[in-house]
């Protein structure tokens, strides 16, 4: 028999097990608690997660609970996003009474998750939860910043043999898909910078961006975004490019490494991309200094997931790449029925791996 527990900081070590048991990753143990124990919106949620534990204190169970603060239109909103979630093939039976828990909870306003596998989002399709409107979010689109590099992984991932002697040809022909210039009329990219750490101009382009009126927007202050990234910045694995005009910050983009270790891809994810008015000259120019930094240190590609349609369609005309990803990643909830109206429509989100777990 097996019973279901709020999980504590204590339970890393077991939790981790199971995670890496059951095929997915765990962090180290002071990232991990970081998303608790230093999450600025910790009073959103109650608990951190659940674990299913086992008669003899085993953990065969575990469903993590991240707290979240967004704004409509001004006004607060409560988030919990549901992440790690993986219970032992034999006590699979269970894995519902994890989920309950996550459901049921109190003060809260909206529900969702953002890194839902195939099977799993069959599951939050079947109690009403509902894909992010978005028309691409089961598509990237993506940059080649290293032509061999790509080619070797590519091939690797066909398993032909010898794949790195032969990505040298292939990387030749691949080399017309590198286009690392933006069109006419993007803003000069000596206007560009790279940012070792967020700091208090964050907070004036947030005051700024949440202006925005009838767009459901996580919070991006400083202290919110130092935390989010906290993890990735500590590892070397992110960088911040940025556009400012006399001290301000015009527009910022954050990447993240997001590698694939096993075919040896090397890869740079966008988590976020914020400009103020949704400029079209400012998402290209952060975008282009995105590839540059990429191409420089030789990673191979450059990956975006999601994001409006006016920066979308920005990135669209700097020719990426499309490819199709195994699942739709992103579903919600309203528990506070007054958003159920507002979320329904694309215009309502901005939606990146910023949103949920998806970065952290």
């Amino acid at each position: 028999m097996a019973g279901i527990r709020e999980m504590t900081p204590e339970d890393y070590a077991p939790v981790a097990a199971l995670l890496r048991a059951n095929g997915l990753t765990a962090e180290g143990e002071i990232g991990w608690l970081n998303h608790w124990e230093s999450n600025p919106f910790r009073d959103t949620a109650s608990s951190m997660g659940w674990v299913l534990e086992h008669d003899d204190g085993s953990i065969v169970g575990t469903f993590g609970n991240l707290p979240l603060r967004y704004e409509w239109n001004g006004r607060p909103i409560r988030v919990a996003a549901a992440c790690r979630w993986a219970v032992d093939p034999k006590f699979r039976r269970d894995s519902i009474k994890l989920f309950r828990r996550f459901l049921r909870q109190r003060d809260v306003d909206l529900l969702l998750t953002s890194t839902a596998s195939s099977r799993v989002s069959k599951i939050f399709s079947a109690v009403r939860f509902r894909p992010v409107p978005h028309a691409e979010y089961d598509k990237a689109l993506f940059w080649v910043t290293n032509t061999r590099g790509f080619a070797a992984s590519a091939l690797r991932h066909l398993r032909v043999p010898l794949a790195n002697m032969l990505s040298a040809p292939v990387g030749l022909a691949l080399r017309g898909v590198e286009r690392l210039h933006p069109r006419r009329g993007t803003r000069d990219l000596s206007q560009t910078i790279q940012l070792a750490e967020f700091d208090d101009r964050f907070d004036a382009f947030w005051e700024r961006l949440r202006r925005q009126q009838d767009r459901l927007l996580a919070v991006r202050s400083y202290q919110a975004l130092s935390w989010h990234f906290k993890s990735a910045l500590d590892r070397g694995r992110l960088a911040i490019l940025a556009l400012e005009e006399g001290g301000e910050l015009l527009g910022y983009i954050v990447i993240f490494r997001h590698d694939q270790d096993a075919i040896g891809l090397t890869r740079y994810r966008v988590a976020d991309l914020q400009v103020l008015g949704d400029a079209r000259a400012l998402v290209q120019s952060l975008m282009v200094g995105v590839l540059r930094l990429a191409a420089e240190q030789g990673v191979h590609i450059v990956e975006v997931v999601g994001l409006e349609s006016t920066k979308r369609e920005a990135l669209l005309a700097l020719s990426p790449q499309r490819r199709q990803l195994p699942s739709w990643l992103f579903y919600y909830r309203p528990l506070d029925q007054r958003l159920e109206p507002c979320l329904a429509t694309p215009s309502a989100w901005d939606p990146s791996p910023f949103d949920g777990d998806a970065s952290l």
